[in-house]
């Protein structure tokens, strides 16, 4: 059966109109995560202490009997609901497939297996994953592109009822991060504190999700991006002192991320590109346009091409490659010799 969309799999659950077998799989563990309890709420109570079962693939990798007795649970009836519900979690480690190849031959119409496959891609040559597709359901969860954070964003927080500014938008796709359960968590605690149809601006990100003022990711790209060395040292200082607020692996993203834009800008106007279409080029909302232009001003091509290898150099240099270096001592160098580049 073809690939499903996460609608298309939500929808089955809640009409009780179940595949077999479901593959929950990719690298974002969002929508995975979203799905897997949705199904862990297909029965009532009462059903549960019959027809639901859950295991965890670190376990079924170190105990006896293994995959072999999910099988065996896959091939009971169900006692007091229309169908019985298994669940496996943590399906990525497992590394030997046969007993569930064996019964996808003939699964039990009456039992429905959810495999979670978290964090990483499936082999889709495995013969498991070729008998999911002809008689079960998959779903791919993908990591959004940098194009699509702003938008997401924007949909979650409208469907949660609220409405959020230009400028908070900006900062939050900047400074929060690309893993959409954090961005979800971190928005929760927004929600909790605004009545619903609130609009949601920088001092509310400020307040409740503890994104500095003025030392943030956010404003270390401003300062780099306006070559300015005494804003930038200020910044600098204050990640050197709080650490968890400003980790560098985070920062290293960021920069890489804005770098990137910078030398796109350079690309499109070299190529006469109106600038009607620089946004959709970019994959960026309008309004952070101005900032990636204003970089593209302060470094030209050239000097932007040296620092995105320069960030590559660094981030090695942050995993202990040819370094021995302290965090915050790499983040000062990194951002001097960004400032210099010619």
């Amino acid at each position: 059966m073809p690939a499903q969309t996460f609608a298309q799999i939500s929808q089955q659950i809640k009409s009780a109109k179940l595949a077999p077998v479901y593959l929950l799989w990719g690298e974002e563990d969002y929508y995975i995560d979203k799905l897997t309890a949705q199904f862990e709420q297909a029965l009532d109570d009462m059903q549960k202490e019959f027809d639901f079962s859950v295991f965890y693939g670190q376990d079924l990798k170190s105990k006896e009997p293994g995959l072999k007795g999910v099988i065996a649970n896959c091939k009971r009836f169900p006692v007091m609901a229309p169908f019985q519900m298994i669940i496996v979690k943590e399906a990525q480690v497992i590394d030997r497939w046969d007993s569930v190849e064996d019964y996808l031959q003939k699964p039990i119409p009456t039992t429905c297996l959810v495999l979670c496959h978290k964090h990483k891609k499936i082999d889709k040559r495995k013969a498991v994953f070729k008998l999911i597709d002809k008689v079960g359901m998959s779903f791919e969860s993908a990591p959004l592109k940098d194009k699509d954070f702003a938008p997401w964003i924007s949909n979650h927080i409208a469907e949660n009822g609220y409405k959020i500014t230009a400028q908070a938008l900006g900062l939050l796709c900047e400074s929060i991060g690309s893993n959409l359960n954090q961005i979800a968590n971190e928005l929760q605690k927004i929600f909790v504190n605004l009545p619903q149809g609130s609009e949601i601006n920088e001092d509310h990100i400020h307040d409740h999700i503890g994104i500095d003022k003025e030392y943030n990711v956010f404003t270390l790209e401003k300062a780099l991006g306006a070559r300015n060395p005494v804003q930038t040292k200020k910044i600098c200082l204050y990640m050197a002192g709080n650490p968890k607020n400003a980790p560098l692996p985070l920062i290293m993203i960021q920069l890489y991320r804005f770098f990137s834009k910078i030398i796109q800008i350079h690309d499109l106007a070299r190529r006469g590109t109106p600038r009607s279409e620089w946004s959709a080029a970019l994959g960026v909302p309008p309004f952070f346009l101005a900032q990636y232009e204003g970089g593209a001003r302060a470094y030209s091509y050239k000097e932007t091409a040296f620092i995105l290898h320069l960030l590559k150099e660094y981030d090695l240099k942050s995993k202990g490659v040819e370094s021995t270096l302290e965090p915050a001592d790499l983040l000062d160098e990194l951002c001097f010799r960004i400032l210099h580049a010619c």
